[in-house]
């Protein structure tokens, strides 16, 4: 469905200035195109607005059209344009959101699931509801903080919604005042006694989650070879979740050595559904091609916790690419705090890994599978507007992922950051930027879209 037309019929000199009227050519030429009102009186009241949003409401219901709010703007083109922008939008119009609507529904259980940090993270199951045409019986609950807020217990009455129309949540509960720590006292996957684990969020309430500390509970260890083979890691292609399910199952990998040996294992493997000799071959050469690779892929494949590409480009950078030197300091005691951009939550995350011999060993042994590729200094380019400067991105991206936009700002000599503040130079402004760009408007930040972005780096 049309809501927009953003180039094409501006060619032609008999078109109109007017979104209207160019809406009105694609419908000519068969295109569905977006339920609007057009008004062209200039005493225009907010008594009329707020009716001709209803009308617009109740049109996409009996309708059946999913829309989470109404868009306000100018209809001359022209003039829109002069309104001037911000980093991704003119500022010829405004947007009314819509609040979520509410399902009632039963919770039925408290499903618990493991993750690859030892977090287990508790899942709502409620009686299926339709929402927005689709049928929802499941939503995460976050932590054991949110389900304690909310008095959470089997059997209780909830109301459900999507956020933004994308995300079931859990809004309420109907019946509180019967609340019981329903707590796993065990993990699931494993058996192993579950820790409680406190923490400060941002805003300073205490959160609480749940952890099972087993190393080797079964849903941790696959979920850990899920990442260590994921492209932003190692990038062993050929190995989803389910082959590495049996893969462990059978015993042919313990530990991630093991995957640089399947050859012990070949016949075995070669009679697993969907495992042919082309597909087996075409594994082995992915696993082959991973063996050479570089420092920062090394390093969020030992999985660090929230050690992702960001800080390992910057300790790439830091320790010029050698694991020897980064291991020294991670073992000496080395502030790597020191290093701008990383926190004391980083640095502390660092220490407590290097102090586990498990990890030391595997840091340490790992690397005798592999060859590391020559570290390339980052060229910074002259006069570049971005060196030293603090730059955030926010939004969905059309040519780079989160870890690819903060690479390439580090390789401008910049500093991403993942929180807009004073300090923040610039902001990259994506579809859909929500708080960040609102906060870098009201702090008078540069704003960037990607395009714009994309130009000043050419």
């Amino acid at each position: 469905m049309a809501f927009k037309v953003l180039e094409g019929l501006d060619e032609n000199p008999s078109y109109e200035d007017s979104k209207r009227y160019r809406l009105y050519q694609l419908c000519k030429q068969g295109f569905q195109i977006c339920p609007y009102i057009f008004k062209d009186n200039a005493d225009y009241t907010l008594e009329e607005l707020k009716h001709d949003i209803d009308q617009l409401q109740e049109h996409a219901e009996q309708s059946h059209l999913p829309i989470d709010g109404i868009v306000v703007s100018y209809d001359s083109i022209s003039y829109s344009e002069s309104c001037g922008r911000t980093g991704r939008f003119y500022k010829d119009g405004l947007a009314y959101k819509f609040e979520d609507e509410t399902f009632e529904s039963v919770l039925r259980e408290i499903e618990w699931t493991p993750s690859r940090t030892g977090e287990i993270a508790p899942v709502a199951i409620f009686d299926t509801v339709e929402i927005d045409g689709c049928e929802v019986s499941r939503a995460t609950l976050h932590n054991l903080t949110f389900i304690k807020d909310l008095e959470l217990v089997p059997g209780c009455r909830i109301l459900v919604s999507k956020r933004n129309m994308i995300i079931p949540h859990i809004e309420d509960n109907l019946d509180r005042g019967s609340y019981q720590d329903f707590t796993p006292p065990t993990c699931p996957c494993c058996g192993a006694k579950t820790r409680v684990y406190s923490r400060a969020s941002s805003d300073g309430r205490l959160i609480e989650t749940l952890h099972c500390d087993n190393p080797d509970c079964e849903s941790q260890l696959l979920r850990r070879f899920v990442h260590f083979v994921s492209k932003k890691a190692m990038d062993i292609r050929g190995l989803s979740s389910s082959t590495l399910e049996k893969f462990l199952a059978n015993g042919w990998v313990t530990s991630f050595q093991d995957l640089y040996h399947l050859e012990r294992h070949k016949e075995d493997i070669l009679k697993l559904d969907g495992f042919g000799e082309a597909s087996y071959q075409n594994l082995q050469n992915s696993i082959y091609e991973s063996r050479k690779t570089t420092f920062v892929r090394y390093l969020v494949a030992m999985d660090i916790p929230l050690i992702g590409r960001t800080i390992s480009s910057l300790l790439d950078t830091v320790f010029n690419g050698s694991l020897e030197d980064f291991e020294t300091a991670a073992l000496s005691g080395y502030d790597f705090t020191a290093i701008e951009g990383i926190g004391p939550v980083f640095s502390n995350h660092i220490h407590s890994w290097f102090a586990d011999e498990e990890n030391l060993r595997l840091f340490r042994t790992l690397q005798t599978e592999m060859t590391f590729e020559e570290r390339k200094e980052n060229t910074i380019m002259k006069e570049n507007i971005f060196t030293g400067r603090t730059i955030v991105a926010t939004g969905k991206l059309e040519h780079f992922t989160r870890d690819e936009i903060n690479t390439k700002i580090l390789e401008l000599g910049a500093k991403p950051g993942s929180s807009v503040s004073k300090k923040t130079d610039f902001l990259i402004a994506g579809e859909k930027a929500g708080s960040k760009l609102a906060k870098a408007q009201t702090l008078g930040i540069r704003i960037l879209s990607e395009a714009e972005f994309l130009e000043m780096i050419a």
